[in-house]
């Protein structure tokens, strides 16, 4: 286990808590385990901590130690989730557990009294495997409660068994369907959107209000998943809505549901700007930051970059670039944590837009780990972005070398998805036509084929990300500034 990514996760009051952990199970004063934390939080070469820590080389010694400090570390990580997120959970198991012994204890009233406190609760929470518990413990001592309605018991009993069930056929799918997105090479061929409807209906799944916070977030965030591939936010957009209507039916969203809810308010904000709907999306951000700052802002710091991202997104693409650039610059400049490469991203976009482009590429040089590291946390996609920024900034700079390295690279690394990806493989050609041959951005059939395809019409539901990489080819040609150019054709 790489405990040193574990310990480099940690925030910093996390990183406090797991120190006073530490100092609490020791019972000698010798005890390393806090120097080698400390060291690995520093981000102290591996190889130099042994010597460090015992004047020597001694990687026996150093690796029992390791072992050790993983050990707490995922009790530490258990310990704090299990208090944190699941006591709500608990206490209603506990009320079951506390009515059960009252039963065999022949105190009927009060066993009954916590079994209709703990049924509530897990209604509340939509805790479906309690309930089972709880209708099974009702059931079971039915015959000490005569005035119980039996038939209405047994009736709400299979309406969460049906829940129960269904919770499990759309765990299946959501499993099916990530599987998919991650590993089908010719997934983008055959059509996402379709792909997850057939897996929907392969497991008999029919979206309706019964649906938990939970269920409607993992919904969410599959079709979401699925747009954010295919592109296609215009067509995922009527699902998505359909799905988040469903969650404004519920009741007033309790704690245990909200880290969901402000899930689900981010895809609205996301799915909208996507679609250009900045007025929607800035709706949907406010409804996320209230969410955020509620329970003493419990989950502000959890989804700050979030909201940061998305809000940065839609000032750009608003006309308010100056204001984009300035939120972004002042959290990279005032946060204490590793700033998510999504946010660097972000930046890299807003300065290349503004022709600041020695800037945006010393933000690309913020991207130290390797390109498998960052494919295998954000994705291909994302990926793919980098690299065309990176090769429209070398462009810019005029850093020939560059281009004609990164360019065959390109075309090498995601020969796959060009071939399959339209509108992928019409930038990268006419890219390329454009560096092997500058002057022929003057040549009229070359113009007049060119900006056929880049329309303000031909790309009027187009993504607004594809839209920007279109507006450089078309500000090109027309020797126009970017940022303009990009704010015309959306």
């Amino acid at each position: 286990m790489d405990i040193t990514a574990i310990i480099q996760s940690f925030s910093t009051e996390d990183s406090k808590l797991f120190k006073t952990y530490l100092r609490s199970k020791n019972r000698r004063t010798d005890t390393k385990n806090l120097t080698l934390y400390n060291l690995i939080r520093k981000g102290t070469p591996l190889k130099e901590i042994d010597i460090l820590l015992y004047g020597s080389a001694n990687r026996n010694a150093y690796h029992a130690l390791s072992k050790r400090l993983q050990d707490s570390l995922i009790d530490f990580i258990a310990t704090q989730n299990f208090e944190n997120e699941t006591s709500d959970d608990m206490q209603v198991f506990k009320w079951i557990l506390a009515a059960r012994i009252l039963y065999e204890q022949d105190l009927h009233k009060p066993a009954q009294k916590l079994l209709k406190k703990a049924t509530q609760k897990a209604k509340e929470l939509d805790l479906h495997t309690a309930l089972i518990e709880s209708y099974h413990t009702q059931f079971q001592y039915s015959h000490l409660h005569p005035e119980v309605d039996l038939q209405k018991l047994t009736q709400a009993a299979q309406q969460n068994q049906q829940r129960f069930i269904q919770q499990e056929q759309l765990n299946m799918a959501y499993a099916h369907i990530k599987r998919i997105l991650i590993f089908d090479e010719h997934l983008l061929k055959k059509g996402i959107q379709k792909t997850v409807e057939e897996i929907l209906a392969a497991f008999h799944i029919e979206i309706n209000e019964t649906f938990t916070f939970k269920s409607l977030y993992q919904l969410l965030e599959i079709i979401n998943t699925a747009a954010h591939l295919d592109h296609n936010f215009g067509e995922a957009l009527p699902f998505i809505t359909h799905t988040y209507n469903l969650i404004k039916k519920k009741d007033i969203v309790q704690e245990k549901q909200r880290f969901y809810h402000i899930q689900v308010l981010y895809f609205m904000a996301n799915a909208h700007f996507r679609v250009r709907d900045f007025e929607q999306a800035t709706h949907y951000l406010s409804l996320m930051n209230t969410e955020m700052n509620a329970e003493n802002g419990k989950w502000k710091s959890r989804f700050r970059e979030n909201l940061l991202l998305i809000n940065s997104f839609v000032l750009n693409y608003s006309g308010n670039s100056s204001l984009a650039i300035a939120d972004i610059d002042n959290h990279i400049s005032t946060t204490k944590q590793k700033v998510d490469p999504d946010i660097l991203l972000a930046q890299v976009v807003f300065l290349t837009q503004q022709d600041e482009y020695k800037a945006a590429l010393s933000t690309l040089n913020k991207f130290k780990h390797t390109d498998s590291w960052y494919e295998e946390r954000l994705g291909t996609d994302w990926m793919i972005k980098r690299d065309l920024l990176s090769l429209i900034n070398y462009y810019e700079l005029e850093y020939i070398d560059l281009v004609h390295s990164q360019l065959r690279s390109f075309k090498r690394k995601y020969k796959k998805i060009i071939l399959s990806e339209v509108r992928l493989e019409r930038f990268v050609k006419v890219f390329s036509q454009i560096f092997n041959d500058p002057t022929i951005v003057k040549k009229a059939n070359f113009r007049e084929s060119v900006m056929s395809q880049f329309t303000v019409a031909s790309l009027k539901d187009e993504d607004i990300f594809m839209v920007s990489f279109f507006a450089w080819i078309k500000a090109t040609l027309d020797g126009t500034k970017l940022y303009e150019t990009t704010l015309a054709m959306l």
